[in-house]
C-alpha cells in the first residue's frame, strides 16, 4: 500500500500511493476477485437441513464465495471501501440465525440491498422479532427483498397488503408487491385440488368473524412490520393448482387488492424447469 505506481497520462504520469487512490472502477475490479459473487444468495450464519435442501445448486459447491476478510482489518477507511462493495455486490440469505446477522457491522448491514428470508423468519419468535426491526433500522439500502414462507401462512397474510399499501402515500418511493407463485404440477402437489381449493378459499378469506382471530391478527402484524423503504417485495409460493384457482379468484373478485397478473423475470436461480407453471402478480393500483 506505500509505494508509489506511475501510469502515463496524455500529459504527464499519474500517481498512485495506495488502493484508494485507484479509480473506483479499478478497485471494484480488484474486489470482484477477492469477494466472490454466485447467482444463489449468500447464507449468514447457519441454515437448517430444509433451507439448505430448497437453496442446493450444482453450481454451489465450486462457486462458495470467499472473502479475504483481512483487507476488512488494513485500515478504517480500506475497510468501509471493502465492506460496502462485499455486502453490496452479494446477495444474501436469512433463516434464523438472528446472532450472525444481529452482529455484522453497521457498514455491513447498511450495505446489503439483496436479502432472501426464509420460512422460520417470516413466523413470530424472539429471533424474528429482533430480525425484521434490525432491517428496518439497520438496512437502509435494502433494494430487494424476498420472502419465502409457507404457502398457507401467505395466503393468510396476502389480505392485509392492502393495510401495508395504505400505510403509506402514493408514489414511486412505495415497494413494488410481487407474488412470483409457482403452480405445482399435479404430482408434485400433496393434496387433492378440491380440497385444496376449500382450504385455500378459508385461509384468504379467514377473519374474527370465523373464529381466527389470534391467527389473524398475527398476519396482520407479520405484513405490517415489512420495510417500506425498499424498492421491491418479492413473495415466492409453491401452490397446488386448486390453491391457484383459490388466489385467482380471490383477486379478481376483490376491490381492494391490486394484484394483476403481470410478465416479470424470475430472479436468479428461481426458474426450476420441471416443476409447474410459473405466475406472477404485481401491486397495480393504476389498472384496478
Amino acid at each position: 500500500m506505500a509505494t508509489t505506481t506511475e501510469v502515463e497520462g496524455e500529459h504527464s504520469p499519474v500517481q498512485y500511493r495506495g488502493l484508494l487512490d485507484l479509480p473506483p472502477e479499478v478497485r471494484y475490479q480488484i474486489y470482484r476477485q477477492l469477494f466472490c459473487h454466485k447467482p444463489s444468495p449468500i447464507t449468514l450464519g447457519f441454515q437448517d437441513y430444509f433451507t439448505k435442501w430448497a437453496s442446493f445448486s450444482l453450481s454451489d459447491e465450486p462457486q462458495e464465495p470467499t472473502f479475504y476478510t483481512s483487507l476488512f482489518r488494513v485500515n478504517k477507511a480500506i475497510s468501509r471501501d471493502t465492506l460496502e462493495f462485499a455486502y453490496s455486490s452479494n446477495s444474501f440469505r436469512f433463516d434464523k440465525d438472528i446472532e450472525t446477522f444481529s452482529k455484522l457491522s453497521p457498514i455491513a448491514l447498511a450495505s446489503i440491498k439483496i436479502l432472501r428470508v426464509y420460512k422460520n423468519a417470516w413466523l413470530n419468535g424472539s429471533y424474528a422479532t429482533l430480525f425484521w426491526k434490525t432491517l428496518n433500522e439497520s438496512c437502509p439500502r435494502l433494494e430487494l427483498l424476498v420472502v419465502e414462507a409457507p404457502s398457507h401462512v401467505l395466503l393468510r397474510a396476502i389480505p392485509y397488503m392492502k393495510d401495508f399499501m395504505a400505510s403509506m402515500p402514493r408514489g414511486p418511493s412505495r415497494p413494488r408487491l410481487i407474488l412470483d407463485l409457482t403452480v405445482l404440477d399435479r404430482h408434485f402437489s400433496f393434496d387433492f385440488p378440491d380440497r385444496e381449493y376449500q382450504s385455500a378459499l378459508q385461509d384468504l378469506h379467514e377473519d374474527v368473524a370465523d373464529g381466527g382471530e389470534r391467527s389473524t391478527r398475527q398476519q396482520y402484524e407479520y405484513v405490517m412490520r415489512l420495510p417500506r423503504h425498499v424498492r421491491e417485495i418479492r413473495f415466492i409460493l409453491d401452490v397446488g393448482p386448486g390453491a391457484f384457482r383459490a388466489l385467482e379468484e380471490t383477486l379478481k373478485a376483490s376491490t381492494n387488492l391490486c394484484f394483476v397478473e403481470d410478465d416479470i423475470a424470475p430472479l436468479a436461480g428461481d426458474c426450476i424447469e420441471g416443476r409447474g407453471k410459473r405466475h406472477c402478480f404485481a401491486w397495480r393500483e393504476d389498472i384496478v
